[in-house]
């Protein structure tokens, strides 16, 4: 951690300390998020003084890159992965799992998508926004300039009049970091972060960031701790079941740890299962609570957290109808549906045609997501990363021995394989299509024309009207025509015929028409136009 190598030569030594004592009840989390190549990486990096990027320690495959340092007594925790399906889970559920923004901001480069991006996240998400201008060093800048970009973007900054922090750092040159570090801290103490209790029953309860099959340790999870806390001689209970923690691990060090509080990022070793990446879990002190508290989570007598959780879908037969079930859970990134999908070819020849084919299946509305893909055939590990991701499994040309199949049923992970690249193809379409937002139409099933306009004393408006096509139904949605053109929309809530109120109206009678939301411009000559929409 950093406070063991702040020595004499450290880059932040070497800077001027605060002497504000902050006053935090737990540890901040602080997710760095900004447009790809700005340094948000490179930033978290001289705050840790360490060159992550050199390689990864103690052999664990890490993607998620989540980090605690200790900055004068105080631990904040960094999770570097702003594009991370984690982050997707946590907007879907309304989840916040992240207590501040860091947004890492280019002088060189000004405000961009992903920056725009993200500050639309922290807006949704209710979380306060601190602003990092990186590569200060750098000539080409206009600070003024970006600084009016961030303004224009949503951002209320300090200096005019609003309350976003703005810092100006260089993350290659180590300059403005404790600066920054006590704005976070400041910022921390301002929302008043507070420690919040377990359930009722439970220990701790932490969030899924990433889960791995690691080929040395076996399932692996990078858990975030949201409440309560919890030592290795408890039980983690998941929306699949429930097992022991054999180890945890820091996520820095990979050194062995006995517990964690709230706040921290921990790796969990030793569970049976690979927990879904963006689930909740809760942690009991033995495996009798566990076994209780799994009982009623299965029997629907109590949540597995006060979040909402994904139901898991029935075991799937290998059908067209399960992948496009799969496709209606599929996680969306504004308007996109993502099918995560593992491959296995024969070949490397094959894989890149196969990953090509597929790519070309992409559109606006539903694209594929390739988490893992290789050569040879389906493995049990393909089977386990499958499942973390809700991912399927397409095999080309390869076979699914016996073993891995079953175990692809037990987990509920849908497996398919081809010989003939165009059935893959044609099959993965027909359920990409089935997912994409439908093409809609009005089809006229009636039709009456307004002779006269009534306002009743409760200012109801009533459309005395001849039926001249079809049978006019309560209930219809209809519009109102003029000389060709749709003037406002409504519903009919009521028919007349001779002072009865009826269901009906067929063609050749006269009838009063009342619909809500009434038309108050309504006249003589218009005509109603009973709809329904159907797909194309």
């Amino acid at each position: 951690m950093l406070e063991s190598r702040c020595n004499s030569n450290s880059p932040l030594a070497s800077k001027k300390k605060t002497t504000k004592a902050y006053d935090i009840a737990r540890t901040p989390i602080v997710a760095v998020m900004g447009h790809v190549d700005h340094g948000k990486t490179s930033l978290l990096d001289a705050i840790r003084e360490t060159d992550v990027a050199a390689g990864e320690a103690g052999g664990i495959t890490q993607n998620t890159r989540a980090h605690q340092i200790d900055y004068n007594g105080q631990k904040i925790t960094f999770i570097d992965t702003p594009g991370h399906e984690a982050f997707s889970a946590m907007r879907s559920r309304g989840a916040k799992v992240t207590d501040l923004v860091l947004l890492v901001v280019a002088a060189d480069d000004g405000v961009q998508p992903q920056t725009k991006e993200s500050i639309k996240f922290a807006k949704e998400s209710g979380v306060p926004v601190i602003v990092a201008i990186n590569k200060i060093d750098l000539p080409g800048k206009n600070l003024n300039k970006l600084k009016q970009e961030l303004s224009s973007a949503g951002l209320e900054l300090e200096e005019y009049g609003g309350e976003v922090i703005v810092n100006e750092v260089s993350a290659i040159k180590k300059t403005g970091l404790t600066e920054l570090l006590d704005s976070v801290l400041l910022t921390a103490e301002l929302n008043e972060l507070k420690k919040d209790a377990a359930p009722e029953g439970v220990e701790g309860t932490a969030f899924v960031l990433e889960s791995v099959l690691d080929e040395n340790l076996g399932p692996v999870s990078l858990v975030l701790v949201k409440s309560g806390g919890f030592s290795t001689a408890n039980f983690v209970v998941h929306e699949n079941g429930y097992s022991k923690i054999r180890t945890l691990l820091d996520n820095d060090t990979h050194s062995q740890r006995d517990g964690a509080e709230q706040g921290d990022p921990v790796a969990i070793v030793g569970l049976k299962d690979i927990l879904p990446t963006g689930s909740y879990i809760n942690i009991v002190k033995d495996e009798r609570t566990a076994k209780k508290l799994y009982r009623e989570i299965e029997e629907g007598e109590r949540d597995l957290l006060e979040a909402e959780q994904t139901d898991e879908p029935a075991a799937p037969d290998n059908d067209l109808a399960f992948l496009a079930d799969l496709l209606a859970d599929a996680k969306t990134e504004k308007e996109i549906k993502y099918l995560n999908v593992v491959l296995r070819t024969d070949s490397q020849g094959t894989l890149e045609v196969a990953t090509e084919e597929l790519s070309q299946l992409n559109d606006e509305e539903v694209q594929i997501k390739l988490i893992d893909s290789g050569v040879g055939a389906v493995t049990e590990k393909d089977v386990q990363a499958a499942k973390a991701a809700r991912a399927i499994i397409l095999g080309f040309q390869v076979e699914t021995p016996r073993k891995v199949a079953e175990l692809a049923k037990k987990e509920r992970v849908l497996v398919r394989t081809y010989e003939v690249i165009y059935e893959m193809i044609e099959e993965i379409s027909d359920a990409m299509d089935s997912m994409a937002d439908p093409v809609l139409e009005k089809v006229e099933v009636a039709r009456a024309r307004v002779k006269q306009v009534f306002v009743l004393s409760n200012g109801a408006v009533v459309a005395g009207s001849e039926v001249i096509k079809g049978t006019v139904i309560k209930g219809y949605r209809i519009y109102i025509e003029r000389d060709g053109a749709e003037m406002a929309e409504a519903k009919i809530t009521e028919l007349r015929q001779n002072k009865n109120v009826v269901k009906e109206i067929k063609k050749g009678q006269d009838c009063g028409i009342l619909f809500e939301p009434k038309y108050d411009d309504l006249q003589e000559g218009d005509e109603i136009v009973c709809f329904k929409v159907e797909k194309l």
